[in-house]
């Protein structure tokens, strides 16, 4: 026996339409939780010889002043030694703290993705620009008005205290 069918009346109301020029991939992004950024603490960079005086004040009212959050490799300013970003960043104990976000899309980013989850790499220097201030009476430059521009994974950091791993 024959099966009887109706006819059916549709009336699509959105074209369905498929983009061949448009790919994504899929990427596991590697997340380093409550990494520490910058203590308080006296610390000379590579970039002055004169160390400069990072207050408790200073970092905790800069904590979350970011104009840019990119993570990179030795400060490096290559394309291939972007890592990902810095976001969440906030103050506690002591410190400025924030997530990493590194996405492993170079062989920079799964390199250093492997040195990190191996403990052979577990320090950050910030990029930050500051206005500093002398003070005569102990002759010390004092960071004041912290912008953090971004962050690298480095081996030597200025900073002795920064983590990715506690």
């Amino acid at each position: 026996m024959k099966k009887k069918s109706e006819r059916n009346l549709h009336s699509p109301l959105i074209p369905f339409k498929y983009d061949k020029k448009v790919l994504s991939k899929s990427t596991d992004v590697r997340i380093y939780r409550d990494t520490t950024l910058l203590t308080v603490g006296e610390y000379a960079d590579s970039m002055s010889p004169a160390p400069v005086v990072y207050t408790e004040q200073a970092l905790k009212d800069s904590a979350t002043n970011w104009s840019s959050n990119y993570l990179n490799v030795d400060h490096s300013f290559e394309v291939q030694k972007r890592l990902g970003f810095i976001k969440n960043a906030y103050w506690r104990d002591g410190k400025v703290m924030g997530d990493l976000y590194i996405f492993p899309i170079t062989q920079a980013a799964k390199d250093t993705i492997a040195l990190i989850d191996a403990g052979l790499v577990n320090w950050l220097s910030v990029e930050i620009t500051t206005r500093d201030e002398w003070n005569s009476e102990d002759n010390k430059r004092y960071a004041n008005d912290i912008e953090f521009i971004g962050a690298a994974v480095v081996l030597y950091p200025a900073d002795p205290h920064t983590r990715i791993k506690s």
